[in-house]
């Protein structure tokens, strides 16, 4: 458990000037009941400058929350320690919890000025407000702390991730033109919005097409002319967008078909360290073909091959496809297709 001092969220709704944080409060009555000077709320109250009611919650929260053995004296009419205390405790966070707060604070940065990011700013602040008298999280030392790269959309971008959003979360039928990679224009396309999913720092949509007749997936960069019908429609009851992503490396998907295809990829030297270090696909698995671990085989299922020839490419000579004979044609014609 890694030890964390923070300063808690001064208390709120007292109505006095507050001119100490209640962490820097709560260490100058542990001082005083220390020293064995028997204080009590009154006493406390005029040192601190706050009222008796903000003093008994911070004696509460030290004796509830710190597990302090505090004890009022009613014959001296003073606060004393029933047991020995070394020191005031520092509060105690994991490493779990900073991790998924600040990862909570940075999934709202990466969506920043959609309806659904002021939600979850909203449900973050809910949080935090939860915890007051507790711990107030000092972000500029967590950000000193860690990073995390996050894509930054464009403007117009972040406007129709809230949108569809919003679309997906409510059910409701939307409309767009949409140009598919090589089209020379952009179609009409009705579409029941089910899914919204980030692959490789992109963002995809996964929905019905209802005037095809099947599960689509549309790159939001190539979305326009965007509509929000008031119509409402149910999802199918067996669609599932994680095992949808799932069956593909990236976002490709053969429609209609829900086979998967067992790909084998050796790979070597630097490639075979970073294959140890990253996961790819969700159903990966790592052999070690020699001791060093200087060679490995990747393995995995796939419902599409397309990205996968992009992947093993950006290996160049330290990626060998082992199967499926498919992958192995559409390598060797890719590459024949690059020396010209």
């Amino acid at each position: 458990m890694a030890r964390f001092r923070e300063e808690v969220v001064a208390a709120m709704g007292d109505g006095e000037k507050h001119t100490r944080r209640p962490f820097e409060r709560m260490h100058r009555i542990h001082e005083a009941i220390a020293e064995g000077r028997l204080p009590n709320c009154s006493s406390l109250a005029k040192e601190l400058e706050v009222t008796p009611k903000t003093v008994q919650r911070d004696i509460t929260f030290m004796r509830d929350s710190f597990r302090l053995p505090l004890v009022y004296d009613k014959k001296r009419h003073g606060f004393y320690y029933e047991g020995e205390v070394d020191d005031f405790p520092d509060f105690e966070i994991g490493a779990e919890e900073i991790a998924a707060m600040f990862l909570a604070r940075t999934a709202a940065d990466a969506i920043r000025g959609t309806e659904l990011a002021d939600k979850m700013r909203a449900a973050f602040g809910r949080l935090c407000r939860s915890m007051s008298e507790r711990v107030e999280l000092n972000w500029a030392d967590l950000d000193e702390a860690f990073s995390r790269k996050v894509p930054q959309l464009p403007a117009r971008e972040v406007k129709l991730f809230g949108e569809l959003a919003e679309a997906v979360v409510k059910r409701l039928e939307v409309s767009f033109h949409y140009r598919k990679l090589g089209a020379d224009r952009a179609e009409a396309r009705r579409v029941h919005p089910l899914h919204l999913g980030e692959v490789d720092g992109g963002w995809y949509l996964i929905g019905h097409d209802e005037d095809r007749g099947a599960l689509r997936t549309f790159a939001l960069p190539r979305i326009t002319r965007l509509k929000v019908s008031g119509r409402r429609f149910d999802p199918p009851a067996d669609f599932d967008g994680r095992e949808y992503l799932r069956r593909s490396f990236g976002v490709w998907t053969v429609a209609g078909d829900d086979s998967l295809t067992l790909v084998q990829v050796k790979l070597s030297d630097y490639a075979a360290r970073l294959a140890r270090e990253r996961r790819w696909h969700p159903t990966q698995e790592v052999r070690e073909l020699n001791a060093k671990g200087t060679k490995v085989e990747v393995c995995f299922e796939a419902g599409s091959l397309e990205e996968v020839v992009r992947w093993v490419l950006s290996f160049g000579s330290k990626a060998q496809v082992v199967g499926p004979p498919e992958l192995k044609r559409m390598v060797k014609e890719e590459v024949k297709l690059m020396g010209g």
